[in-house]
Formats: C-alpha cells, sequence, structure tokens
C-alpha cells in the first residue's frame, strides 16, 4: 500500500511538479474555503451570467429553460380555429369611440382675442399687454439701458485710449 500511495505522491501534475506538492498546498486553502461559503451564491451567478450565453439554445429547449419555438409556431397554428370571433361594433358606437378622447372646448375671455388675433395676424393688442405686464413687473429704477450705456461709455474710453497711443 505504502508502495502506491509513494507513486501516486510522485505522479506529475502541472504548475506544482507532483500530487505530493499538489496536496501540500491545496490542503491548507481549502481549510479556509468555510470562510467564503457566502460568496457561493454570487459567484454562481456572476458565472452563470458569464456563461448562459455560450449555452446552446437546442440543450435550454431540452432541459426546459426555454419555449420550444416550433411547438409555440404549432400552438399559433391551431389557435384560430379556438379564437374568439371579433366583436363587431355599430356605426355610432364607433363614432362614440372617435370622439372619447376629444374635450369639449371651453372658451374663456382671454381666448377670444387669441382667437382674432391668430385669423386677423395682429397680435398689437398683446404686445400692449406684454409691455404693461414688463411695466409692472420690473423694479423701481432699475433700467436695462443704463447697462448699455455704461458699455458705450466703456468702448469710448477704450477708444480714447488707443487715440492717446498713437
Amino acid at each position: 500500500m505504502s508502495s502506491l500511495a509513494r507513486l501516486l505522491n510522485t505522479f506529475p501534475v502541472p504548475l506544482f511538479g507532483s500530487v505530493r506538492t499538489a496536496a501540500a498546498f491545496t490542503l491548507p486553502k481549502a481549510k479556509t474555503l468555510p470562510r467564503f461559503a457566502g460568496w457561493l451564491g454570487p459567484g454562481a451567478v456572476g458565472a452563470l451570467w458569464f456563461v448562459w450565453p455560450a449555452v446552446d439554445d437546442g440543450w435550454k429547449i431540452e432541459m426546459g429553460l426555454k419555449a420550444d419555438p416550433e411547438a409555440a409556431k404549432k400552438a399559433a397554428d391551431a389557435a384560430p380555429a379556438d379564437a374568439p370571433k371579433k366583436v363587431e361594433l355599430s356605426v355610432e358606437a364607433l363614432a362614440k369611440v372617435e370622439d372619447a378622447y376629444k374635450a369639449e372646448e371651453v372658451n374663456t375671455e382671454d381666448d377670444e382675442p387669441l382667437a382674432k388675433a391668430v385669423a386677423t395676424g395682429d397680435f398689437s393688442y398683446f404686445e400692449e399687454k406684454w409691455e404693461a405686464f414688463s411695466e409692472k413687473s420690473g423694479r423701481p429704477g432699475e433700467d436695462d439701458d443704463d447697462d448699455d450705456e455704461d458699455d458705450d461709455d466703456d468702448d469710448e474710453d477704450d477708444d480714447e485710449d488707443d487715440d492717446d497711443d498713437e
């Protein structure tokens, strides 16, 4: 028996040289496996995620993991005979279905000037309203034109500086 053990221990193993060296390395590592048991599930999911696309569809169908497209086609061909007939709607019912999504128009007093302006193409009424709104909403003493004048003054100062250099 010892000669058989000696023979097995000297049997060559890639990377380790012999079975004895491989066993001496692997057995202490195997003792630490229980603390990695929690990673067994996520590791299996990751491996399947990587390998599953490479698995043949025929094998998946054979194992019942995927629906058989041929059986589905046969079922679809047989289904029209068993399928219920289409429901035919009357003309009135079809008209109601077509108009079901349309809401009744609610006209307010603001809609009349808008409709009039759209029809004539004259939006001056709204321009006047917008001007009045702009004046009401602006802060007293705030004037955007002042900023433009300041920019113009800066440009003039720059021009004068350029004239002095010549």
